[in-house]
């Protein structure tokens, strides 16, 4: 018999799903969330069973009810996307040790599985975006500490630019830089045209020479290519 008297009703189910997908939890803070509050007893294989699943399955267990009103509120809900916030709850909570990065990575591609929504306009924040869709699904096996300490400082930047932002993601890479070098230095020594700069912006950042937000910063030392690592590293944020 399903246990109707536990105050524990879908909405808690609900708002903790959103917790995870949004990444403001971990899903070891779910687990413990889980174990604190309700009575089903949580088997070892559990740790690596996908979290939305244990949730549905807990909450089933606790009410037959509840699987459908969770799957009823969080397809009419439109506050699931990760977030600025969960990105950097989530890099923290890697950096000390309490999450792995595969466990980082799990969380932040979840919505780019085959069968997962088209995630066209499915952020708010290109830098998250990027971050999720990008960055970790192509160069996850080369991002080292230094990497996931820097990203974790842009996205904690007081300016909150996430086009600035973008680019210093983008600008993790020594590859990457290099290109920045090669290319705006090719610009603003008047080899190539605004429009031809634009096939590296758009191909790089997903911005043309008009969206990009260092185009003052580059118009202002044009013919002065001595002074483009002085641009790159502002671009990159890193530390004086």
């Amino acid at each position: 018999m399903k246990n109707e008297m536990s105050p524990v009703t879908s909405v808690y189910f609900v708002t903790l799903l959103k917790a995870y997908l949004r990444g403001t939890k971990t899903r070891l803070e779910v687990l413990e969330e889980l174990r604190g509050v309700t009575p089903v007893q949580h088997k070892d294989e559990d740790v690596h069973t996908e979290i939305s699943r244990l949730l549905f399955k807990t909450a089933s267990e606790l009410n037959e009810n509840f699987y459908q009103e969770i799957v009823a509120a969080i397809s009419q809900a439109t506050d699931t996307t990760p977030s600025r916030e969960g990105v950097i709850h989530q890099l923290e909570a890697m950096l000390t040790g309490f999450i792995t990065p595969q466990q980082l990575f799990d969380w932040a591609t979840w919505h780019n599985e085959p069968d997962a929504e088209d995630g066209a306009g499915f952020f708010s924040d290109i830098a998250v975006d990027y971050f999720c869709t990008q960055l970790l699904p192509t160069s996850f096996g080369e991002l080292t500490i230094s990497h996931y300490k820097q990203a974790l400082k842009i996205f904690l930047s007081g300016t909150h630019n996430s086009l600035k932002d973008k680019v210093a993601l983008v600008l993790l890479s020594e590859k990457e830089r290099q290109r920045f070098l090669f290319y705006l230095g090719d610009y603003i020594q008047g080899h190539t045209s605004p429009e031809q700069l634009d096939v590296y912006l758009l191909h790089k950042f997903g911005m043309d020479h008009h969206s990009f937000p260092y185009m003052a910063s580059l118009s202002a030392i044009m013919h002065d290519p001595g002074k483009l690592p002085a641009l790159l590293h502002m671009a990159a944020m890193d530390d004086d």
